[in-house]
This record gives structure tokens, C-alpha cells and sequence, in this order.
């Protein structure tokens, strides 16, 4: 399923929010994750609500449903993976916007194909974790 990159941020942002237990996430912590106004951050999050990718509760948050989760969750290992990929591989620094590029053009089977060449890393380079890929062996 093609999805906007706007829309893969915020679920991105979510995902995030959701490992560091801001469960369910609160508009002004979104707004300002994306930098952005927190009316427009509404006006999109009931869009992706009204899409399937989040549940909205106002006044209580925002939180991902299945659809949003599996695509977060290629969205967020594909973010991973680049950035071990420039640093183990291509042997230079985090450049933020080209692993922000990479994160939103990667398919998954380039995905596992990377994680394939990097062993089947578990971290990134930050020791957050990297969701395992149908690449990945069973453990």
C-alpha cells in the first residue's frame, strides 16, 4: 500500500512515541515532534483516523491501529537500517535528511536485503531496535 511520506511521518513520530510509553500520543507532543501547528496536525490525524491508520480520542490521543502499526514499523526499520548502512557500509556519518530520504523509498525486499548484508543487526547506531524483516532468522 503507497502512502503519503506526510503521512508515513506521522506514523513514524507515533511509533516512536509509543517506545518511549507516551501512549497514547497527545497533539501538542505530535505538533511539535513535526514541527508543525497543532491545528494542523488535527486536521490530518482525523484524516489518517478517518483512513484507518490511527484511532483519534479527543482529549485523550492518538494511538496507531494495526494498518498504521505494520507500516510504521517498515517506516521505522527502514530508518534503522540506513543509518547502519551509511555508517558500517558507505563508512560516513548519520546525514539525517538523506536516512529521512532513504526511509520513505526503500521497498521492503531492499530492506531485507540490507539487513541481509549487515547480518541482521538488532540496534541502530542510537541502540534503538530494529524490527526483525521476513529476512530475518527466527529467534
Amino acid at each position: 500500500m503507497k502512502v503519503s511520506e506526510n503521512i508515513q511521518e506521522y506514523l513514524e513520530i507515533l511509533w516512536i512515541f509509543e517506545e518511549e510509553g507516551k501512549k497514547p500520543a497527545k497533539i501538542n507532543e505530535i505538533a511539535n515532534g513535526l514541527n508543525i501547528a497543532a491545528p494542523s496536525a488535527v486536521e490530518m490525524l482525523r484524516k489518517m483516523a478517518d483512513e484507518g491508520f490511527v484511532v483519534y480520542e479527543a482529549r485523550k490521543g492518538i494511538t496507531l491501529t494495526k494498518k498504521g502499526r505494520e507500516i510504521a514499523r517498515q517506516i521505522i526499520r527502514n530508518h534503522r537500517l540506513s543509518e547502519l548502512l551509511l555508517t558500517k557500509v558507505i563508512r560516513t556519518k548519520i546525514d539525517e535528511d538523506a536516512v529521512c530520504g532513504f526511509e520513505h523509498h526503500i521497498s521492503e525486499e531492499i530492506a531485507d536485503a540490507v539487513c541481509t548484508i549487515l547480518n541482521h543487526p538488532k540496534e541502530c547506531p542510537h541502540g534503538k531496535s530494529i524490527p526483525r524483516g521476513k529476512c530475518c532468522p527466527k529467534a
